[in-house]
């Protein structure tokens, strides 16, 4: 077996498992001397092959580390996307994920990015950087929540440079406040044993699970103003979500990782009852501009409302994550969600605008 066929079945493996890959989430890659494979922008790895990796340059990759960009965040990130396009060395030109230049400044020869519950429970906690110090100690690095894209690449790129030059090594773990974790060694069997050591340690402190029961759910169709759309109704285990305490569905009615942002938009109202289901949405509507994705119901669980079926049950997967999430985040001070401004930046992002299209369309 090659290493590509290595990258392809390590991907497959971690995708197909929802305990670290849900929806199209999660990122892998393999690099030589001079190149470096990734997985394709929106592609699942669940089942991807080997034409679902990008091969790029990793040369003209370096270039974009010491390239000067515009401060405009916009002009910014569009000059790093066709930067990042003219490193790619495939015909068919797939878009690599926009995780790439992380990637490359792993100098391992695979990397495996994912967005287990149980890790987010730490990563979208109030604790996370405090916590993950008495953890993993100089194991892992922290990098405290930055804006995706070519700002995250700059801040990571430090760290990892200051890491190598206290440890004389690079990290095999990092995790990202809100968003993931890179797992990163020099074969397949190396990324297997960490992931199993990182599990292990955060089951010696973690208390509080969700439970491995899942609710009921009912698929119809609704018309909101004239719009007819996919309609599922799901009764949930994690009731305490769902109680009349409105305080308790605030911790998770906002987002806590770009993902859950892509897949079910950042904002999630509640309802009293099914019969003022649809004034809750018109309302919501009003204010932010969009339809809600998730609505909650007191007492019984979600409504998600989609174009289609298909994109119905992603929302369901991705928001029932979260509340895993949540859950965990019990176990390291509670759960602490994006602000306002971070979900601004993401909501307004091409490049996120792109996966959350390609995702639809697979």
């Amino acid at each position: 077996m090659n290493e590509l066929d290595n990258l392809v079945e390590i991907s497959r493996r971690y995708g197909k498992n929802y305990d670290y890959v849900i929806a199209g989430g999660g990122n892998t890659s393999y690099k030589n001397n001079e190149h470096i494979w990734i997985k394709g922008s929106g592609t699942s790895l669940a089942t991807i092959d080997a034409d679902g990796f990008v091969r790029l340059n990793r040369d003209k990759l370096k270039e974009i580390a010491n390239k000067t960009y515009p401060e405009n965040a916009v002009l910014r990130e569009e000059q790093v996307k066709n930067d990042l396009a003219a490193a790619i060395e495939d015909r068919e030109r797939k878009r690599p994920s926009v995780e790439t230049s992380l990637h490359e400044l792993l100098d391992y020869a695979y990397v495996v990015h994912t967005h287990p519950a149980k890790v987010n429970g730490l990563t979208c906690s109030i604790q996370a950087e405090k916590k993950t110090n008495e953890l993993f100690g100089d194991e892992a690095l922290f990098i405290p929540y930055t804006d995706p894209g070519y700002t995250l690449f700059k801040v990571v790129d430090n760290k990892v440079k200051e890491y190598k030059n206290q440890y004389n090594r690079y990290p095999r773990i990092v995790i990202l406040e809100n968003h993931g974790i890179f797992v990163s060694a020099d074969t397949t069997d190396e990324i297997d044993e960490i992931y199993t050591q990182l599990n292990n340690k955060l089951d010696s402190v973690i208390s509080e699970t969700p439970p491995d029961s899942i609710g009921n759910s009912t698929e119809s169709t609704i018309n909101i103003n004239g719009e007819e759309k996919v309609k599922i109704e799901k009764s949930s285990p994690l009731k305490n979500f769902f109680t009349d305490i409105r305080e308790r569905f605030n911790l998770v009615s906002v987002a806590f990782t770009p993902d859950n942002i892509v897949y079910c938009k950042a904002y999630y109202p509640m309802a009293d009852s099914d019969k003022n289901l649809i004034d809750t949405i018109t309302e919501f509507k009003a204010e932010k501009g969009y339809l809600p994705r998730v609505t909650a119901i007191e007492k019984q669980g979600i409504v998600v409302i989609e174009d289609s079926l298909k994109s119905a049950q992603t929302v369901i997967e991705v928001f029932e994550d979260m509340l895993k999430t949540a859950v965990y985040a019990e176990n390291f001070g509670g759960a602490k969600a994006m602000t306002p401004e971070q979900i601004a930046f993401i909501d307004n992002w091409e490049v996120e605008n792109y996966r959350r299209k390609v995702s639809k369309e697979e």
